[in-house]
Protein backbone atom coordinates (compact mmCIF):
# COMPACT_ATOMS: atom_id res chain seq x y z
CA UNK A 1 0.00 0.00 0.00
CA UNK A 2 2.71 2.63 0.65
CA UNK A 3 4.20 2.69 -2.79
CA UNK A 4 1.34 3.32 -5.03
CA UNK A 5 0.38 5.76 -2.38
CA UNK A 6 3.63 7.59 -2.58
CA UNK A 7 3.58 7.07 -6.36
CA UNK A 8 -0.04 8.94 -6.18
CA UNK A 9 1.56 11.77 -4.24
CA UNK A 10 4.70 12.28 -6.15
CA UNK A 11 1.92 12.37 -9.51
CA UNK A 12 -0.34 14.89 -6.90
CA UNK A 13 2.59 17.09 -6.36
CA UNK A 14 4.39 17.16 -9.96
CA UNK A 15 1.26 18.16 -11.02
CA UNK A 16 0.56 21.06 -7.85
CA UNK A 17 3.66 22.63 -9.22
CA UNK A 18 2.78 22.73 -12.86
CA UNK A 19 -0.55 24.32 -11.57
CA UNK A 20 1.81 26.86 -9.07
CA UNK A 21 4.16 27.51 -12.16
CA UNK A 22 1.06 28.32 -14.33
CA UNK A 23 -0.23 30.70 -11.55
CA UNK A 24 2.80 32.64 -11.27
CA UNK A 25 3.39 32.51 -15.10
CA UNK A 26 -0.56 34.24 -15.36
CA UNK A 27 0.05 36.77 -12.65
CA UNK A 28 3.57 38.23 -13.60
CA UNK A 29 1.99 38.94 -16.95
CA UNK A 30 0.76 41.65 -15.74
CA UNK A 31 4.30 42.91 -14.13
CA UNK A 32 6.01 45.62 -16.34
CA UNK A 33 8.54 44.21 -18.36
CA UNK A 34 11.49 45.96 -16.97
CA UNK A 35 10.98 44.47 -13.52
CA UNK A 36 12.32 41.04 -14.43
CA UNK A 37 13.70 41.02 -10.70
CA UNK A 38 10.37 41.18 -9.26
CA UNK A 39 9.00 38.39 -12.01
CA UNK A 40 12.30 36.40 -10.40
CA UNK A 41 11.01 36.26 -6.84
CA UNK A 42 7.46 35.40 -7.45
CA UNK A 43 8.18 32.55 -9.49
CA UNK A 44 10.82 31.71 -6.36
CA UNK A 45 8.43 32.24 -3.78
CA UNK A 46 6.14 29.94 -5.61
CA UNK A 47 8.60 27.28 -5.50
CA UNK A 48 8.83 27.89 -1.57
CA UNK A 49 4.86 27.40 -1.77
CA UNK A 50 5.26 24.04 -3.43
CA UNK A 51 8.41 23.32 -0.79
CA UNK A 52 6.37 23.52 1.81
CA UNK A 53 3.16 22.10 0.91
CA UNK A 54 4.26 19.32 -1.65
CA UNK A 55 7.82 18.17 -0.62
CA UNK A 56 11.47 17.88 -2.31
CA UNK A 57 10.64 16.03 -5.71
CA UNK A 58 7.23 19.26 -6.00
CA UNK A 59 9.63 21.76 -5.35
CA UNK A 60 12.64 20.64 -7.74
CA UNK A 61 10.07 20.09 -10.66
CA UNK A 62 8.76 23.82 -10.22
CA UNK A 63 12.35 25.30 -10.13
CA UNK A 64 13.12 23.80 -13.35
CA UNK A 65 9.61 24.71 -14.77
CA UNK A 66 10.17 28.62 -13.43
CA UNK A 67 13.15 28.53 -15.29
CA UNK A 68 11.59 26.89 -18.61
CA UNK A 69 8.63 29.73 -18.10
CA UNK A 70 10.71 32.35 -17.49
CA UNK A 71 12.91 32.37 -20.44
CA UNK A 72 9.98 31.54 -22.54
CA UNK A 73 7.50 34.45 -21.67
CA UNK A 74 9.78 36.90 -20.22
CA UNK A 75 13.24 37.30 -22.55
CA UNK A 76 13.70 38.02 -25.62
CA UNK A 77 12.76 36.14 -28.19
CA UNK A 78 9.23 35.72 -26.45
CA UNK A 79 7.85 32.41 -26.82
CA UNK A 80 10.63 30.58 -27.81
CA UNK A 81 13.67 28.78 -25.48
CA UNK A 82 15.95 31.06 -27.53
CA UNK A 83 18.41 33.18 -25.49
CA UNK A 84 19.66 36.34 -27.61
CA UNK A 85 21.20 37.69 -24.32
CA UNK A 86 24.05 35.94 -22.22
CA UNK A 87 23.17 37.46 -19.03
CA UNK A 88 20.02 36.04 -18.80
CA UNK A 89 21.82 32.40 -18.68
CA UNK A 90 23.19 33.43 -15.48
CA UNK A 91 19.81 34.48 -14.16
CA UNK A 92 18.27 31.18 -14.96
CA UNK A 93 21.73 29.41 -13.61
CA UNK A 94 20.93 31.81 -10.69
CA UNK A 95 17.15 31.19 -10.80
CA UNK A 96 17.72 26.84 -10.99
CA UNK A 97 20.36 27.13 -7.83
CA UNK A 98 18.18 29.22 -5.56
CA UNK A 99 15.30 26.80 -6.51
CA UNK A 100 16.78 23.79 -6.03
CA UNK A 101 18.90 25.32 -2.63
CA UNK A 102 15.29 26.26 -1.42
CA UNK A 103 14.11 22.91 -1.79
CA UNK A 104 16.89 21.36 -0.24
CA UNK A 105 16.47 23.36 2.66
CA UNK A 106 12.99 22.73 3.01
CA UNK A 107 13.58 19.09 2.55
CA UNK A 108 15.73 19.33 5.33
CA UNK A 109 13.69 21.27 7.12
CA UNK A 110 10.59 18.76 6.93
CA UNK A 111 12.70 15.79 7.72
CA UNK A 112 14.08 17.70 11.19
CA UNK A 113 10.32 18.47 12.11
CA UNK A 114 9.11 14.94 11.45
CA UNK A 115 12.21 13.20 13.24
CA UNK A 116 11.32 16.03 16.62
CA UNK A 117 7.80 14.98 16.36
CA UNK A 118 8.75 10.97 16.44
CA UNK A 119 11.29 11.76 19.16
CA UNK A 120 8.26 13.47 21.11
CA UNK A 121 6.19 10.65 20.44
CA UNK A 122 8.81 8.35 22.08
CA UNK A 123 9.42 10.25 25.03
CA UNK A 124 5.17 11.50 25.80
CA UNK A 125 5.26 7.25 25.46
CA UNK A 126 8.13 7.01 27.56
CA UNK A 127 6.51 9.27 30.15
CA UNK A 128 3.43 7.69 30.15
CA UNK A 129 4.91 4.32 31.00
CA UNK A 130 6.81 5.83 33.49
CA UNK A 131 3.19 6.97 35.03
CA UNK A 132 2.24 4.28 34.58
CA UNK A 133 4.79 2.50 36.17
CA UNK A 134 4.49 4.70 39.13
CA UNK A 135 1.23 4.09 39.46
CA UNK A 136 1.04 0.45 39.65
CA UNK A 137 3.66 0.84 42.32
CA UNK A 138 1.88 3.88 44.54
CA UNK A 139 -0.99 1.42 44.32
CA UNK A 140 0.22 -1.98 44.65
CA UNK A 141 1.84 -0.46 47.87
CA UNK A 142 -0.43 1.57 49.29
CA UNK A 143 -2.93 -0.64 48.78
CA UNK A 144 -1.65 -3.58 50.30
CA UNK A 145 -0.76 -2.03 53.61
CA UNK A 146 -4.11 -1.31 54.92
CA UNK A 147 -5.33 -4.88 53.39
CA UNK A 148 -2.86 -6.60 55.38
CA UNK A 149 -3.54 -4.84 58.54
CA UNK A 150 -7.31 -5.90 58.01
CA UNK A 151 -6.77 -9.41 57.36
CA UNK A 152 -4.22 -9.66 59.93
CA UNK A 153 -7.41 -8.29 62.62
CA UNK A 154 -9.39 -10.09 61.09
CA UNK A 155 -8.18 -13.34 61.14
CA UNK A 156 -7.15 -12.34 65.27
CA UNK A 157 -10.80 -11.83 65.82
CA UNK A 158 -11.58 -15.02 63.82
CA UNK A 159 -9.22 -17.15 65.77
CA UNK A 160 -8.79 -15.70 69.43
CA UNK A 161 -12.72 -15.52 69.80
CA UNK A 162 -12.34 -16.69 73.56
CA UNK A 163 -8.97 -15.90 74.02
CA UNK A 164 -10.09 -11.76 73.68
CA UNK A 165 -10.91 -9.41 75.70
CA UNK A 166 -13.33 -7.10 75.06
CA UNK A 167 -10.72 -4.22 75.40
CA UNK A 168 -8.70 -6.04 72.77
CA UNK A 169 -11.73 -7.13 70.64
CA UNK A 170 -12.78 -3.39 70.21
CA UNK A 171 -8.68 -2.68 69.32
CA UNK A 172 -8.71 -4.86 66.48
CA UNK A 173 -12.32 -3.36 65.38
CA UNK A 174 -10.92 0.53 65.22
CA UNK A 175 -7.70 -0.98 63.19
CA UNK A 176 -10.35 -2.23 60.93
CA UNK A 177 -12.34 0.43 60.88
CA UNK A 178 -9.59 2.77 60.72
CA UNK A 179 -7.79 0.66 57.23
CA UNK A 180 -10.98 0.68 55.53
CA UNK A 181 -11.24 4.28 56.08
CA UNK A 182 -7.77 4.48 54.61
CA UNK A 183 -8.82 2.35 51.49
CA UNK A 184 -12.12 3.73 50.81
CA UNK A 185 -9.87 7.52 50.49
CA UNK A 186 -7.10 5.65 48.37
CA UNK A 187 -9.60 4.93 46.00
CA UNK A 188 -11.80 7.66 45.91
CA UNK A 189 -8.65 9.78 45.18
CA UNK A 190 -7.83 7.33 41.96
CA UNK A 191 -11.33 7.55 40.56
CA UNK A 192 -10.95 11.33 41.40
CA UNK A 193 -7.79 11.47 39.21
CA UNK A 194 -9.35 9.17 36.60
CA UNK A 195 -12.29 11.87 36.27
CA UNK A 196 -9.73 14.65 35.92
CA UNK A 197 -7.72 13.00 33.21
CA UNK A 198 -10.51 11.96 31.18
CA UNK A 199 -11.91 15.99 31.29
CA UNK A 200 -15.33 14.58 32.85
CA UNK A 201 -14.89 16.69 35.51
CA UNK A 202 -16.97 19.29 35.85
CA UNK A 203 -18.14 21.71 38.53
CA UNK A 204 -21.74 22.43 39.21
CA UNK A 205 -21.39 25.97 41.22
CA UNK A 206 -24.37 27.70 42.95
CA UNK A 207 -23.81 30.00 45.82
CA UNK A 208 -23.15 28.71 49.39
CA UNK A 209 -21.38 29.90 52.54
CA UNK A 210 -17.87 28.16 52.70
CA UNK A 211 -18.92 27.33 56.62
CA UNK A 212 -21.00 24.41 56.00
CA UNK A 213 -18.36 22.47 53.07
CA UNK A 214 -16.00 22.69 56.13
CA UNK A 215 -17.70 21.24 58.30
CA UNK A 216 -18.86 18.78 55.84
CA UNK A 217 -14.72 18.04 55.40
CA UNK A 218 -14.05 18.11 59.72
CA UNK A 219 -16.78 15.76 60.40
CA UNK A 220 -15.61 13.40 57.24
CA UNK A 221 -12.26 13.31 59.46
CA UNK A 222 -13.23 13.16 62.92
CA UNK A 223 -11.06 10.46 63.23
CA UNK A 224 -7.79 11.55 61.87
CA UNK A 225 -8.51 14.98 63.99
CA UNK A 226 -9.24 12.96 67.10
CA UNK A 227 -7.34 15.46 70.04
CA UNK A 228 -5.89 17.55 67.32
CA UNK A 229 -6.62 21.38 67.49
CA UNK A 230 -8.35 23.14 64.33
CA UNK A 231 -9.34 26.52 64.29
CA UNK A 232 -11.77 28.11 61.52
CA UNK A 233 -11.54 31.87 61.08
CA UNK A 234 -14.21 32.76 57.89
CA UNK A 235 -15.70 35.79 57.98
CA UNK A 236 -19.09 37.15 57.30
CA UNK A 237 -17.49 38.63 54.09
CA UNK A 238 -15.60 36.02 52.89
CA UNK A 239 -18.41 33.48 53.69
CA UNK A 240 -20.92 33.13 50.64
CA UNK A 241 -18.70 31.91 47.41
CA UNK A 242 -20.48 30.27 44.36
CA UNK A 243 -19.28 26.40 44.08
CA UNK A 244 -19.83 23.07 43.68
CA UNK A 245 -19.86 21.54 47.21
CA UNK A 246 -18.84 17.53 46.61
CA UNK A 247 -15.87 18.98 44.83
CA UNK A 248 -14.79 21.90 47.20
CA UNK A 249 -15.80 19.26 50.16
CA UNK A 250 -12.84 16.96 48.79
CA UNK A 251 -10.45 19.93 48.72
CA UNK A 252 -10.87 20.99 51.66
CA UNK A 253 -10.61 16.65 52.67
CA UNK A 254 -6.82 16.70 51.35
CA UNK A 255 -5.82 19.63 51.66
CA UNK A 256 -6.43 18.47 55.72
CA UNK A 257 -5.55 15.62 55.36
CA UNK A 258 -2.13 16.68 54.06
CA UNK A 259 -1.71 18.47 57.26
CA UNK A 260 -2.40 15.74 59.60
CA UNK A 261 0.06 13.35 57.31
CA UNK A 262 3.03 15.62 57.74
CA UNK A 263 3.16 17.88 61.60
CA UNK A 264 2.74 15.91 64.59
CA UNK A 265 -0.64 15.13 65.97
CA UNK A 266 -0.57 18.30 68.83
CA UNK A 267 -0.41 21.00 66.68
CA UNK A 268 -2.83 22.85 65.60
CA UNK A 269 -4.70 23.68 62.18
CA UNK A 270 -5.93 26.84 61.24
CA UNK A 271 -8.97 26.87 58.07
CA UNK A 272 -9.47 30.96 57.25
CA UNK A 273 -11.01 32.44 54.58
CA UNK A 274 -10.68 36.70 53.50
CA UNK A 275 -11.77 38.33 50.25
CA UNK A 276 -9.45 39.74 48.13
CA UNK A 277 -9.38 41.98 45.00
CA UNK A 278 -11.97 44.03 46.48
CA UNK A 279 -14.12 41.15 46.68
CA UNK A 280 -14.26 39.81 43.46
CA UNK A 281 -12.64 36.51 44.87
CA UNK A 282 -12.26 34.62 48.51
CA UNK A 283 -8.65 33.64 49.43
CA UNK A 284 -8.59 30.67 51.59
CA UNK A 285 -5.76 29.35 53.99
CA UNK A 286 -5.12 25.64 55.39
CA UNK A 287 -2.53 26.34 57.45
CA UNK A 288 -0.22 23.66 59.50
CA UNK A 289 2.51 24.56 61.96
CA UNK A 290 4.39 21.38 60.92
CA UNK A 291 8.09 21.34 59.33
CA UNK A 292 6.60 22.96 56.17
CA UNK A 293 7.63 22.21 52.74
CA UNK A 294 11.33 21.61 51.48
CA UNK A 295 12.73 24.43 49.31
CA UNK A 296 12.10 24.60 45.68
CA UNK A 297 9.44 21.86 46.08
CA UNK A 298 6.39 24.39 46.25
CA UNK A 299 5.36 24.00 42.88
CA UNK A 300 6.51 19.99 42.99
CA UNK A 301 4.06 18.73 45.57
CA UNK A 302 1.28 19.50 42.89
CA UNK A 303 2.62 16.93 40.48
CA UNK A 304 0.97 13.54 40.20
CA UNK A 305 2.84 10.81 42.51
CA UNK A 306 4.76 13.86 44.36
CA UNK A 307 5.20 13.66 47.88
CA UNK A 308 6.76 16.77 49.89
CA UNK A 309 8.62 14.20 52.28
CA UNK A 310 8.14 10.19 51.10
CA UNK A 311 9.30 9.23 54.13
CA UNK A 312 6.18 10.19 55.69
CA UNK A 313 3.60 7.46 55.76
CA UNK A 314 0.18 6.79 53.80
CA UNK A 315 -1.10 8.71 50.63
CA UNK A 316 -0.06 7.98 46.60
CA UNK A 317 0.81 11.92 46.09
CA UNK A 318 -2.72 12.61 44.34
CA UNK A 319 -4.50 13.94 46.63
CA UNK A 320 -2.95 17.62 46.18
CA UNK A 321 -2.99 17.07 41.89
CA UNK A 322 -6.43 16.53 42.45
CA UNK A 323 -6.82 19.89 44.43
CA UNK A 324 -5.47 21.57 41.87
CA UNK A 325 -7.86 20.16 39.20
CA UNK A 326 -11.04 20.73 41.05
CA UNK A 327 -9.42 24.67 41.64
CA UNK A 328 -8.88 25.06 37.50
CA UNK A 329 -12.51 23.17 37.46
CA UNK A 330 -13.95 26.47 39.52
CA UNK A 331 -11.55 28.76 37.24
CA UNK A 332 -9.45 28.97 40.42
CA UNK A 333 -5.92 28.37 41.69
CA UNK A 334 -4.33 27.08 44.42
CA UNK A 335 -0.31 27.35 45.55
CA UNK A 336 1.27 26.61 48.42
CA UNK A 337 3.89 28.64 50.33
CA UNK A 338 6.28 28.67 53.95
CA UNK A 339 4.81 30.63 57.16
CA UNK A 340 7.14 32.64 58.79
CA UNK A 341 6.12 31.73 61.92
CA UNK A 342 6.93 27.47 60.74
CA UNK A 343 4.64 25.80 58.96
CA UNK A 344 2.89 25.07 55.54
CA UNK A 345 0.21 27.22 54.03
CA UNK A 346 -2.05 26.15 51.13
CA UNK A 347 -3.69 28.72 49.87
CA UNK A 348 -6.18 28.98 47.13
CA UNK A 349 -8.48 31.27 45.50
CA UNK A 350 -12.29 31.29 44.81
CA UNK A 351 -13.65 34.09 41.90
CA UNK A 352 -17.27 35.72 42.82
CA UNK A 353 -18.50 36.84 39.54
CA UNK A 354 -20.73 39.73 39.86
CA UNK A 355 -20.10 39.68 43.70
CA UNK A 356 -22.30 38.19 46.21
CA UNK A 357 -26.11 37.22 45.55
CA UNK A 358 -28.30 38.68 48.54
CA UNK A 359 -28.94 36.59 51.74
CA UNK A 360 -32.61 35.68 50.33
CA UNK A 361 -31.74 34.61 47.14
CA UNK A 362 -29.34 31.87 48.72
CA UNK A 363 -30.92 28.29 48.94
CA UNK A 364 -31.66 27.38 52.30
CA UNK A 365 -29.96 24.57 54.17
CA UNK A 366 -31.03 21.44 55.40
CA UNK A 367 -32.09 21.42 58.96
Amino acid sequence: MAGPRRVAEAVFGVAASAAMVFIVTAFCLWVPAHRLTDVVMIYLLGVVVVAIRFGYLASLVASALSVAAFDFFFTEPYLSFAVDDAHHVVTFVIMLFVGFFISHLMDRLQRATAAERRAQEVRLEVHKERLRNALLSSVSHDLRTPLAVIKGAVSALLGERTALGPDRRQEYLETISDEASRLNRLVRNLLDMTSLQSGTLHARTEWQPLEEVVGVALNRLDEQLRGRPVRVDIGPDASIVPFDAVLMAQVFVNLIENAVRYTPPETLITIRAEPVDGGAAVEVEVADDGPGIPAGEEEHVFEKFARARPQAAGGMGLGLTICRGILEAHAGRIWCENRLSGGASFRFRLPRSGGAPPLRSLPEGDA
